[in-house]
């Protein structure tokens, strides 16, 4: 019996039909290669893991530095604002009175040489202006409502930014605004037009300045610098200059002549950080 059994498993596949047989070797090679491809996938993961471990051990051998530089520039434009503050009962009578004066300020610029692009209106605002009442003091209960406020006047504040690009003719220009009917200067800014070349130039040194401090460390450790593998540049925006005015026409009017404009000098800075490897 137990030889008849041992028969029958062994025959097994000689008992299969042609189609059978086609099948068990398919479903054999494709066995074998789920075998081959999981090897092969173990294997790859096995390198990379490898080789992440390697690189991340190499890339904690380096060296970071924070390198400045600075470059002082003399500003070659200013901005100031001049307003112009009108009072009516009648909105429309204070927008008269505002335009006209506005008008007037505007072809003085131009007169003067003052681009288009360089004349701009920040600020256009109408308010109103109330008469407050004061209630008698109350001494009968229930007090009567007090007076609400009255509008009285209409007040109207247009203010207009002017960018002078011939620093030498700013104080002229401040004089004249205030005689053409401006009733307020605001404070004078001072900026460069252009600043790439300063910025290029204060980065400069400050990369020279961080490649000086890495070979100093470098020399200290005893090793030497390799590739550079990281690189971030902060590079400042000098903030404009102020001088304040705070000008009205009386006091202008006052003076001998027109305000001094100095625009002294601004700095640039520039901070980078790089990264070197060493070996």
């Amino acid at each position: 019996m137990n030889s008849m059994t041992n028969s029958t498993h062994n025959n097994w596949y000689q008992d299969l039909p042609m189609e059978g047989r086609r099948l068990v070797q398919v479903l054999t090679l494709m066995l074998l290669a789920g075998l081959v491809a999981s090897a092969g996938a173990f294997a790859y993961s096995y390198v990379i893991s490898g080789w992440t471990t390697a690189r991340s051990m190499v890339s904690s051998r380096q060296i970071s530095v924070t390198g400045e530089g600075k470059v002082s520039v003399r500003p070659d434009t200013a901005v100031f604002t001049a307003s112009v503050i009108t009072q009516a009962k009648k909105i429309s009578d204070a927008q008269t009175q505002n335009s006209s004066r506005a008008n007037a300020i505007i072809d003085f610029l131009k007169q003067r040489g003052v681009a288009d692009k360089d004349i701009k209106t920040t600020s256009y605002n109408i308010s109103p202006q109330y008469q407050y009442f004061n209630s008698p003091p109350c001494t009968a209960f229930p007090c009567p409502p007090q007076k609400p406020p009255e509008i009285v006047s209409y007040e109207i504040r247009n203010t207009i930014e002017i960018k002078v690009r011939e620093l030498a003719s700013a104080d002229t220009l401040i004089e004249g605004v205030t005689n053409a009917g401006a009733n307020e200067v605001g404070s004078i800014a001072f900026r460069v037009d252009d600043e790439d070349a300063a910025k290029a130039a204060a980065r400069a040194q400050a990369i020279t300045d961080a490649e000086i401090k890495a070979y100093q460390i470098a020399t200290a450790l005893g090793v030497r610098l390799g590739r550079i593998t990281g690189y971030y540049d902060q590079t400042d925006t000098p903030q404009p200059g102020y001088e304040g005015i705070g000008a009205s026409p009386m006091m202008l009017k006052a003076a001998s002549s027109a305000p001094p404009v100095q625009p002294g000098e601004q700095e640039i800075r520039a901070s980078v950080s790089v990264t070197y490897e060493f070996r």
